[in-house]
């Protein structure tokens, strides 16, 4: 495999896994709590980020695209594009700043919650130090921790029970599944366009893109599996798998919670560089006063869920309509006549 297609498909899974992804709460939400009707969602949301993903990434290699803003010039004009694409970027900050602290509530027993905002934020600063090739090591590192840790928990549960499709059998799996798709898509693209401009080939698009939706499918559907096979214990958790580690390991919580804020870093030094970089690029600024400013704007988000906890989902879902925006407009631009 060519560097260009590792290094999208490796920031693609990460971005569809999302970064708190080892908490599990966000599956439990969107795919478990529907059992076997969330199997199919899982499959369905990985087929859709896998085809959707190509898609756009290929249009993007095709007409010289090489930001988040420039797709957003390219689908809306110059009247509707540029005030969207700012009100993205603001969302996609302000989430990884919710999450981030929304993550830091949860912290293990005797854990101060601004220690578990700061580390994220501290790992963000070294990588975005380092530029892509740290961030394709970061998350490379982070997505073998979570196949290691998926499969150690899997491996210990007994079985796996399959739900019967009379179970939770209404369409809001399909909404929530289709809610999934949004964010992390609008996640993917964020990180996934500046990367084209480094491929070589097309084929390395649909390769890099392929390969990371296998990824992600593969812990998603593993976590999935571990989720059912506990569900009884973690169903009303705001963090399963720290219940399931705790049941497992000794200080298995803290374990975890190191695990997250590692690839929270990660993650955020990724959105935080692939925003920032065509901005200076564009409009010939200098890139770390404009990691900071993008930084400090991020860490002030991470400490609202800690006044005010509707933020969170207030903040998600903005995000999720901005990458529905995006998925609507590629399907409509998609079915006009040529």
């Amino acid at each position: 495999m060519d560097k260009g297609a590792w290094q999208i498909a490796v920031l693609f899974a990460g971005a569809a896994l999302g970064g708190t992804y080892l908490g599990g709460y966000e599956w439990l939400r969107f795919f478990a709590y529907f059992g076997s009707w969330g199997t199919i969602g899982v499959v369905l949301a990985s087929l859709a980020l896998g085809w959707f993903g190509y898609s756009v990434l290929s249009i993007c290699y095709r007409a010289h695209i090489r930001s988040l803003h420039e797709l957003f010039l390219h689908w809306f004009g110059e009247a509707f594009g540029p005030t969207l694409s700012v009100l993205t970027h603001l969302f996609l900050l302000a989430y990884a700043g919710v999450i981030t602290g929304q993550f830091a509530m949860q912290a293990p027993a005797g854990a101060s919650p601004l220690l578990f905002v700061l580390v994220p934020l501290l790992v963000a600063i070294v990588w975005l130090q380092k530029g892509w090739s740290w961030l394709i090591t970061g998350m490379s590192i982070s997505l073998a921790t979570g196949f290691l840790l998926f499969g150690v928990i899997f491996l210990e549960q007994p079985h796996v029970p399959i739900p019967n499709l009379g179970y939770q059998m209404n369409l809001n799996w399909i909404v929530h599944a289709l809610l999934y798709v949004g964010l992390h898509f609008l996640l993917c693209l964020a990180v996934a366009i500046p990367l084209v401009k480094h491929v070589a080939h097309h084929q390395s698009i649909r390769l890099g893109v392929g390969i990371g939706s296998l990824l992600f499918f593969l812990l998603l559907i593993t976590g999935h599996a571990i989720l059912l096979s506990y569900w009884h214990d973690v169903h009303a958790s705001a963090s399963p798998f720290k219940l399931i580690m705790l049941q497992l390991i000794p200080k298995g919580d803290w374990l975890l919670g190191l695990f997250s804020l590692f690839h929270g870093g990660v993650l955020i030094a990724a959105i935080l560089y692939a925003l920032a970089e065509p901005i200076t690029d564009r409009h010939d600024l200098h890139l770390l006063p404009l990691l900071l400013v993008m930084l400090s704007f991020l860490a002030l988000f991470a400490l609202l869920p800690m006044a005010l906890s509707w933020s969170v989902p207030l903040v998600a879902s903005g995000t999720t309509y901005c990458g529905l925006s995006l998925l609507i407009r590629f399907i409509w631009k998609r079915q006009a006549p040529k």
